[in-house]
């Protein structure tokens, strides 16, 4: 009979210790859900942002080398144009008014010369006027000044004049010009030649064309021409 107390007691106690693991205090609490977050709400993390800066701009093919130019040195001086020489009374290879000529019975006056660029080097200027068709002298005239631009109409028959240029005879055997006194018929062409020379010629007055001509050779800067035309009818 204790024996069998004591079994019962054994169970007793079993069972009031598995009562005990399985009642209220002992059962065990469902799982916690999920709390939710208290804060605000996490914004998403963009998308990583396209460039700022423009794109590429593809690099231009290499421009082709200029070809180099060989630079013209610039001159150091102005050109200085020819010398010239020219009339008012008559244009190149005009008439020559009858004033201007010898026969018949005209004024024999010197036409007026203009002329132009005289080089610089200059120092005296001459002027021999020709009859190109057979050689006659007409007018001898040197040692003009290199400042001088031109002559007068009717220049003095004399062989030293006020500006220190000198005069020679004619073919007609008068100091100074003479004019135009051709045969009848074609017109006959007459020269007007102005030399510039670097040099004062060493000649007296009286001096005639082919003395002058001799001492300004090798002297002759340059010289410039005008001719008219004279008829006898």
């Amino acid at each position: 009979m204790a024996r069998v107390t004591t079994l019962y007691s054994v169970l007793a106690l079993f069972v009031a210790f598995t009562l005990a693991g399985c009642g209220p205090a002992g059962t065990p609490e469902p799982p916690t859900p999920p709390q939710e977050a208290t804060g605000a709400p996490s914004t998403p993390t963009p998308p990583p942002s396209e460039p700022t800066t423009a794109p590429n701009t593809p690099t231009p093919p290499p421009s082709e080398p200029t070809p180099s130019v060989e630079e013209t040195p610039s001159p150091t001086s102005t050109p200085v144009p020819p010398m010239e020489i020219s009339s008012t009374a008559f244009e190149d290879q005009g008439e020559i008014p009858p004033r201007h000529a010898l026969c018949p019975d005209q004024e024999n006056l010197s036409p007026p010369l203009d002329w132009s660029y005289v080089p610089p080097a200059t120092e005296s200027l001459a002027l021999v006027c020709v009859d190109s068709a057979v050689g006659f002298v007409h007018w001898t005239i040197y040692n003009i000044p290199p400042t001088a631009t031109g002559l007068i109409e009717g220049v003095p028959q004399l062989g030293d004049l006020e500006d220190g240029s000198l005069q020679g005879p004619n073919d007609y055997g008068e100091v100074g010009y003479g004019g135009p006194c051709p045969p009848p018929g074609d017109a006959h062409e007459y020269v007007f030649t102005l030399y510039a020379l670097d040099t004062t010629l060493s000649l007296p007055a009286g001096a005639d064309a082919d003395t002058v001509l001799q001492a300004a050779e090798g002297h002759i800067i340059v010289q410039a021409q005008v001719a008219g035309l004279y008829a006898l009818q």
